[in-house]
């Protein structure tokens, strides 16, 4: 490629860390041959400088930085400018070496302070979600920085995100609720977060909105009871639960159990994944919107919202097979964000799109909740064993309750369990003479022991 003068890269960068995208974007479209340079003595020895010179600097340093880019050689030092142009000369090399260096000490001091939102794009330098694990688990599976080993950024705690945010579906990391999020969903002492599956009778039942030309639209629960849904919630809380997840298309609006969670949320987990719904949102110019969207709860409060991507194609709820009408605006898969956990929402036949799965293992996703309305296990258990294998993560799928034996099945669920027997499990395994209600999870125990109906 064309050589690239640094100084103007700095000079477009809104922020270090979009520059530390742009970087990883040049860095992956060289990608072999960077991993090849790395091994070689000369370039290793220049690179290791540039790393180490601008591994030194703060974040603060590099704003100060893009403002004033000609300061460039007296931020890096004699040594760090001087390896630098030699670097230029096998070109990305040279921003390979920034772009390590900048994972050192300046990235980690953004991530570790970071309160709101960062979009995720192509080549940004994405920070590993971790939790002390191995102090309660044993026979675990590999962390995320082993599975790295080699990357251009190995040994640092980073990945680059292979995904570009004008994708059909766009990832978001929000950091506002951090501290609360990790608080929630690890402890030292109990380790990972108690969630409930939850299982309304009459599930299995809706009515919807007139076809229109073979599509689905309008669909929502045909004997709706609030209370029934409350209490079992509350029933949750008082299981120890810290979320509680409502399968898809179980709520008449994606925000009706909003007002009875803000007034009251003591009486329910911190967490809530309420269901989902189909609704039109008002006020959208652009023309109508049609969405089966989820919402999110913590404390009370809605923090999160989950549309769903993929138009579910059944015959279950209707005399024909139709396809579900709802529209293909950009989505965005919120990913509420801590030091330790990373939560995300996905709804139903999402997560067995082939993108969606690798969109929610690129952005570090520890913690999977999903609302299903499904009448079978298909696929799903590949990408919930994603998340246990490769994240270390934790992954629940509240399922509809099409029939009261559970079957097929009401909740499928996996742990960063290292035997395949023990990592995932759908249950009920097999007809229940009126299965209950409620599903107890517990990650710290392997599956299907770390799991209970009440």
């Amino acid at each position: 490629m064309a050589l690239i003068d640094l100084a103007s890269l700095l000079a477009e960068a809104e922020s270090p860390l979009a520059l530390a995208q742009r970087l990883g974007e040049l860095c992956l479209s060289q990608e072999a041959e960077l991993r090849q340079m790395r091994l070689e003595t000369y370039s290793a020895s220049a690179l290791g400088r540039i790393e180490t010179a601008v591994g030194a600097t703060s974040y603060a340093e590099w704003e100060r930085l893009l403002e004033e880019p000609e300061r460039l050689g007296e931020v890096l030092g004699e040594g760090g400018a001087a390896a630098l142009r030699l670097a230029r000369n096998r070109q990305p090399l040279d921003f390979l070496g920034v772009l390590r260096g900048l994972c050192r000490r300046p990235l980690p001091e953004f991530f570790k302070t970071v309160r709101g939102q960062v979009l995720l794009d192509f080549g940004m330098p994405v920070p590993f979600a971790t939790r002390p694990l191995p102090a309660l688990l044993s026979g675990i599976t590999t962390e995320q920085v082993k599975l790295n080993n080699m990357s251009l950024l190995d040994p640092y705690p980073y990945s680059l995100f292979r995904h570009s945010a004008n994708e059909s579906v766009r990832v978001c990391l929000d950091f506002s609720h951090r501290d609360r999020i990790d608080d929630l969903t690890w402890s030292p002492d109990t380790g990972l977060p108690i969630i409930a599956t939850v299982h309304p009778n009459g599930g299995g039942q809706f009515v919807h909105e007139p076809l229109r030309s073979g599509r689905l639209f309008g669909v929502r629960p045909k004997h709706w009871d609030p209370a029934a849904v409350t209490d079992l919630l509350a029933l949750a809380k008082a299981e120890g639960a810290v979320i509680a997840v409502l399968p898809e298309l179980s709520l008449p609006t994606p925000g009706e159990l909003g007002e009875e969670l803000t007034n009251n949320p003591d009486r329910y987990p911190p967490i809530v994944v309420a269901g989902s719904a189909h609704w039109r949102p008002a006020g959208k110019a652009a023309g109508e919107i049609r969405a089966n969207e989820s919402r999110t709860y913590l404390d009370g409060r809605a923090v999160a919202v989950a549309r769903k991507h993929h138009l579910y194609k059944t015959d279950k709820l209707a005399n024909e097979e139709v396809l579900e009408d709802i529209t293909q605006e950009q989505k965005t898969l919120t990913v509420l964000s801590g030091q330790l956990t990373r939560i995300a929402t996905v709804i139903c036949a999402d997560l067995l799109e082939t993108s969606i799965p690798e969109l929610l293992v690129g952005a570090g996703v520890n913690l999977l909740l999903v609302p299903a309305m499904s009448s079978k296990i298909g696929s799903f258990n590949a990408p919930i064993c994603q998340i246990a294998g490769i994240c270390q993560g934790v992954a629940a799928i509240a399922n509809t309750r099409f029939d009261e034996s559970g079957m097929p099945f009401l909740c499928l669920l996996s742990a960063p369990f290292e035997k395949p027997a023990e990592q995932s499990a759908a249950l009920p395994e097999d007809a229940l003479d009126g299965a209950p209600n409620l599903g107890i999870f517990n990650p710290n125990l392997p599956l299907p022991i770390g799991f209970s109906w009440i």
